[in-house]
């Protein structure tokens, strides 16, 4: 089956993402022994400022910007979900850190269900549980500190699910760079005053490492962005599963850490979820 102009345009845009969100990662780690919502703030920072530039580029103006209540809740539920993943990432091998926080996608569907009430399909269910499954073997829970960065990382999960599920609520109501700005703004304006107090110094190279992280933070979620606009989420999501296998070879490029046999299985698995899900929605009527 010939694959459309814009189809393809937004696979690419997909694979972009995936790539830049797992170079985020690698400069996240490569930051160092810096405090989780230190990180977090320069990131937002850099968003901001680029956010910011597009906003008024455009022409848009702060006075349009009408439904505070939703975009504050979706920046709690993503501000709280980014200092998670910071953490998880910091903690965990890369690819580890990355397929679970991919498990956004499979809670979306069941906090949709619960807050939105959209309906749950029989092979949603059967994908949900699989893709648990695989996390099991992620995890490999021994109820002891080590899994702690994973019990972090499956919450900031279902956190940026929440908070996915508030931008699903939203709509069309807000243009995606206004999000974008209230969110990274919110997120900086909270952090700020515990930074003030906790400050640890960075060298230049820290700085740079963080506005490597933000940039590569801004890429992914552009490119997300562009590929939803080019084809539904239904037929591109899957690709953003690759970014699991760029965080793997990156963790054995750059840190040496392989993942066990348990987490291969366990990758399968989720991957297995996923293209299932794919498959079943492509089909569907």
């Amino acid at each position: 089956m010939k694959i459309s102009l814009d189809k393809r345009k937004a696979i690419i845009a997909m694979i972009i993402s995936a790539f830049a969100f797992s170079c985020m990662g690698v400069f996240i780690k490569y930051i160092g022994d810096i405090p989780t919502p230190q990180k977090a703030l320069l990131r937002s920072i850099v968003i901001m400022t680029i956010s910011f530039i597009m906003f008024k580029s455009q022409h848009h103006k702060i006075n349009e910007i009408k439904h505070i209540k939703l975009l504050t809740l979706r920046s709690v539920l993503g501000t709280i979900g980014i200092l998670f993943n910071y953490y998880a990432i910091d903690h965990l091998i890369l690819s580890d850190a990355n397929v679970i926080f991919r498990l956004s996608t499979v809670f979306l569907l069941i906090t949709c269900y619960i807050f939105l009430g959209e309906n749950l399909k029989g092979y949603q269910l059967i994908g949900i549980g699989i893709a648990f499954i695989g996390v099991i073997f992620i995890v490999k829970p021994s109820f002891d500190f080590d899994t702690f960065p994973f019990l972090i990382a499956l919450a900031g999960s279902i956190l940026s699910a929440l908070a996915y599920t508030t931008l699903r609520h939203l709509g069309p109501r807000e243009k995606p760079i206004t999000v974008v700005l209230f969110f990274s703004s919110f997120t900086a304006l909270v952090l700020l005053p515990y930074i003030a107090f906790t400050y640890e110094p960075m060298t230049f190279i820290q700085i740079g490492f963080g506005i490597a992280a933000g940039l590569s933070a801004f890429v992914g979620q552009l490119g997300v962005t562009i590929a939803y606009k080019h084809a539904p989420a239904k037929e591109v999501s899957i690709y953003g599963y690759l970014g699991v296998i760029f965080s793997a070879i990156f963790s054995i490029i750059f840190f040496k850490a392989t993942p066990d046999i348990f987490s291969l299985v366990g990758y399968i698995l989720v991957f297995t979820s996923a293209y299932y899900m794919y498959k079943k929605q492509l089909v569907e009527v």
